[in-house]
């Protein structure tokens, strides 16, 4: 297993939005409507980016940050209103979010870190790109993010040894493929004669035990918890739930009555596709993604679901079933092929293998420097007090501390090896 130096892709949307939010709100006016937040919103961008950077430094060489365009999916899709539910907070001056933003994606850039944003594509299909095209040339990845489409891209290669992991800081959480942990404690060097040991200092076996135990030490010390997963049955369960934060509807939805003649909506629930998933294992054995680009296997899932759950018809469910792994299955065959082609062709354009100098990325002031937004991020600190708002009265000066006992001219030597008593 050729465990080695990992890039980590960045999902820009997640990394920028999830750090906004956190600014303290202003008196009065929008968020970032001055020179003094948007310094406080560059400041904070920077030191948590460098945070990540100084804890992964053991095992990562390598940054992409992947930046959202307009998504093919609202175009090729408008009847179903793909994020039609999203809607901007106006308490916020957008404009200098994205002109904040814009401007730390061209320092990072200046410092080595890869930023990548492709006409039409969605911070996902750029991130999917770059897994795929790393993977199969021998690379691991590891995808920083929120957004929980993207453990879809939890993968293990067998050919080359290579995976993919899906890192969520806020949550401490790190998504693995089955087996992971077992892979990253078992010594490689073990496995390997003393001879070779010796002739060959190690070789390929002793950087993989490195890299391994980097990984892991970077999860001890952090309390990181480690899930592994099923990608294939991730991605079975997801597209029949459908996500309502991309207003992604359920494959099937119905409507009960209530007692109060009211009616009430429903669809498949998370424990309802547990179910579909264990009665499709139990007829077929077997899942692949492959499976769902096949009409009659389409077929086969609908007919599947429609005995488990009783509602609509297997027509209208394959209709459904059609436009959600469209929507949220990143791959080659759902991504349209003008809009994979750019973001292979900018992979193969500006992939260098590494970053020069990753010191450059590992603190504020190093992110910062040479810039004009240096020196006011130094000062917007906007760190809360911990005492703000209460009343802490002032203390009064105290007199001098008296002694107590007699004085003497002379200091008693005594003995330490005598007892006290």
């Amino acid at each position: 297993m050729k465990v080695g130096k990992h890039t980590l892709l960045i999902d820009g949307n997640y990394f920028v939005f999830s750090r906004l939010f956190v600014l303290p709100k202003p008196k009065q006016g929008k968020l970032l409507a001055d020179d003094k937040q948007r310094a406080q919103f560059m400041r904070k961008l920077s030191i948590d980016f460098a945070s990540e950077m100084r804890k992964l430094k053991m095992f990562v060489d390598d940054v992409v940050l992947a930046v959202d365009s307009k998504s093919w999916r609202k175009d090729l899709f408008p009847a179903s209103d793909y994020k039609g539910t999203r809607k901007q907070n106006q308490t916020v001056d957008w404009p200098s979010v994205y002109a904040v933003y814009e401007e730390f994606q061209k320092i990072v850039a200046s410092k080595g870190v890869t930023v990548h944003q492709i006409q039409g594509a969605e911070a996902d299909d750029v991130i999917f790109g770059w897994s795929v095209a790393l993977n199969a040339r021998g690379k691991s990845c590891i995808v920083w993010s929120g957004d929980r489409d993207l453990i879809q891209l939890v993968n293990y290669s067998d050919t080359n040894d290579s995976h993919t992991l899906w890192y969520y800081n806020t949550k401490k959480t790190l998504y693995a493929y089955k087996g992971f942990e077992k892979d990253m404690n078992t010594s490689a060097t073990a496995e390997i004669s003393n001879e070779d040991m010796l002739f060959n200092m190690g070789g390929q076996p002793m950087l993989r035990d490195t890299y391994q135990n980097d990984i892991m030490d970077w999860v001890k010390a952090n309390k990181i918890k480690i899930e592994e997963i099923d990608c294939d049955e991730f991605i079975f369960k997801k597209i029949l739930v459908g996500d309502k934060s991309d207003n992604i509807q359920s494959v099937v939805t119905w409507q009960k009555e209530m007692k109060n003649g009211k009616l009430r909506n429903y669809s498949i629930t998370d424990k309802t596709a547990d179910t579909i998933w264990s009665q499709f294992i139990k007829e077929y054995n077997n899942f692949t993604v492959d499976f769902l680009f096949s009409s009659e296997a389409k077929d086969i899932l609908s007919d599947i679901i429609y005995r488990v759950i009783g509602h609509t018809n297997t027509t209208l469910i394959k209709t459904n079933l059609t436009t959600n792994i469209a929507l949220m299955l990143l791959h080659n065959k759902t991504i349209p092929d003008p809009i994979l082609k750019a973001i292979y062709a900018a992979i193969e354009r500006d992939w260098e293998g590494a970053i020069e100098s990753k010191e450059s990325i590992m603190e504020m002031d190093k992110i910062l420097e040479g810039t004009d937004w240096l020196e006011g991020a130094k000062k917007a600190n906007f760190a809360p007090d911990p005492f703000a708002g209460m009343d802490i009265p002032k203390e009064e000066p105290k007199s001098p501390m008296k002694l107590v006992g007699k004085k003497t001219k002379n200091t008693v030597k005594k003995d330490p090896t005598k007892k006290l008593f």
